[in-house]
């Protein structure tokens, strides 16, 4: 059978149209994916960082020197307080913290045991706070699961235009 004009015209605004559908469907949905995995990557509002003075800070999390325990004016990043303070955290608990960080110091500096002691303090009282004082940290499930959507509509459909493709070259179009 002889092809019509038509026909290489339907499978141009065939190939068009698929194009058009499916490419932006896994361009989003790729994005959406990246930025869902990569969301949770910083520290939380209850992680605690120890670091060396000068080092660069994220806009999230505790920065404390490693060595002494003290609040680190970082470079860049968020704002910074001169003291530990925790969000939901009561004066008291804050105080606690302190408290800790500088009995753990007595003895000439902080371990990475004593790092350790430190964060599972702050977890510990982190996880009694009552419901609605405590911070959650941003988790990205939801750019994720959009980003798999997408992306799983784009392969869909694009497979279902293959499919059409390949059928129609079968039969000669």
């Amino acid at each position: 059978m002889p092809r019509i004009s038509g026909d290489s015209t339907a499978v141009a605004l065939l190939i068009v149209l698929a194009g058009a559908l499916v490419l932006p469907l896994l361009l989003f949905g790729g994005i959406f994916l990246a930025v869902g995995l990569n969301t949770g990557d910083e520290p939380g509002p209850y992680t605690v960082v120890f670091a060396k003075p000068g080092d660069e800070c994220g806009p999230k999390g505790q920065y404390l020197d490693a060595s002494t325990g003290e609040p680190l004016r970082c470079i860049g990043g968020g704002i910074r307080t001169s003291s530990v303070e925790f969000p939901g955290f009561s004066p008291a608990q804050n105080d606690e913290v302190r408290n800790w960080l500088a009995t753990l110091a007595e003895d000439g500096g902080l371990n990475v045991f004593d790092h350790r002691s430190v964060q599972a303090k702050i977890d510990e009282i982190a996880a009694g706070l009552p419901p609605g004082t405590r911070v959650e940290r941003e988790s990205g499930t939801t750019e994720t699961w959009i980003g798999a959507g997408l992306a799983g509509a784009g392969l869909l459909l694009g497979s279902g235009f293959a499919r059409r493709w390949f059928q129609n070259r079968r039969a000669g179009y």
